[in-house]
């Protein structure tokens, strides 16, 4: 739905004109004790035509880095330059934000059970309320996450890229690397984008953690998006040194027990054949050493010391027909780099 109209655009009966920004709280379910549990959300609607977007974080309640980056939104964006309504909730989870939890009580995965059910169990009763109010509006929408606990992500984007807008929206973000994924059924990003509004995820950082850098990195995508859909002026978007789309990645997994050394980082270009990691025994000798099986770029790592047969410590999107794009982009930023570094050394023997 595009805001087109000149009558108010209403969540739960409270209404925002054109040109004015409102504080909502959304009841989504209730407490133990009876009172009602409720989500913030601000609503900024421009004073011109435009369409409908939503920003939102902590769907899983203890990655809170995009909280900080709605907030940062909020009062980023030049309200009286937006076009159309933005809707930016920073809380989803409030339940399990409240609790430092991934989860809803019970112990169910929110982003599991969109686009919810009026009459269904708790987790489906909140995914609706969030999905009818707020998602079923919109003409397209940004949900904000970041890696599982115990976990470090690469500021990526997930997304169907086989729907055009979904792509769209994925490359005006700006980042890097962006993952062809669908999502679970049931996960915000694919009911939405199923419903008719082109949803991406921007997955960065850890649970648990503030994030200035990748707060700055997912502010910086989000308003590159607003302005690429013509929400913002055209001065906000941002082009990345490369931009590749991976259909497939693969979690490297330990084959034994023991003390994790890892070498690689988010973010680093790794070979076929690669050491990336040794599981080491309790005197320090090698028990297991973790190779490489295909190339591509590092998406995320474990952050814990130890591991048990099975787990998953790197997390590489494969790259095939792009490498080779992706080496020259890495050489002219390394070389870039040494430059600055060179520059920086100048810098400060003139000054002593």
């Amino acid at each position: 739905m595009m805001d087109s109209s000149q009558e108010e655009f209403k969540i739960r009966g409270v209404g925002v004109a054109q040109g004015e920004t409102r504080e909502i709280y959304l009841k989504i379910s209730e407490s133990f004790l009876s009172t009602a549990i409720q989500i913030p959300i601000t609503v900024i609607r421009g004073r011109k035509p435009g369409p409908v977007a939503f920003v939102t974080a902590a769907v899983h309640g203890d990655e809170i880095n995009g909280v900080d980056i709605v907030r940062r939104l909020i009062f980023d964006v030049n309200h009286d330059q937006l076009m159309g309504t933005l809707i930016a909730i920073p809380v989803v989870n409030i339940q399990g934000f409240h609790s430092q939890s991934r989860y809803l009580p019970y112990h169910r995965d929110l982003n599991r059970f969109f686009p919810g059910k009026r009459k269904g169990n708790n987790a489906e009763r909140v995914a609706f309320e969030i999905f009818d109010e707020v998602i079923r509006r919109c003409d397209f929408g940004i949900d904000l996450h970041t890696a599982a606990h115990g976990r470090l992500n690469l500021p990526h984007i997930r997304g169907d890229m086989s729907d055009t807008k979904v792509r769209q929206l994925a490359r005006l973000f700006g980042a890097t690397v962006l993952v062809d994924q669908k999502g679970l059924r049931g996960s915000l990003r694919r009911e939405a984008t199923e419903a008719g509004v082109p949803t991406i995820i921007f997955e960065a950082g850890e649970t648990g953690k503030f994030s200035h850098k990748t707060s700055m990195i997912g502010l910086r995508g989000v308003l590159s998006v607003l302005s690429g859909m013509g929400m913002l002026p055209k001065d906000s978007s941002f082009k990345p040194p490369f931009q590749v789309i991976v259909k497939d990645s693969d979690w490297f997994r330990s084959e034994k027990g023991g003390i994790l050394d890892l070498e690689v980082k988010p973010g680093d270009l790794v070979y076929e054949g690669d050491l990336v990691g040794e599981i080491l025994n309790p005197f320090g000798r090698s028990v297991h050493r973790i190779l490489s099986p295909t190339t591509g770029i590092v998406i995320g790592v474990t952050q814990a010391p130890l591991a048990i047969p099975g787990t998953g410590v790197v997390h590489v999107a494969r790259l095939k027909k792009t490498l080779a794009r992706v080496e020259a982009s890495m050489r002219k930023m390394q070389k870039a780099k040494r430059m600055r570094r060179k520059g920086d050394k100048k810098k400060k023997k003139g000054r002593s």
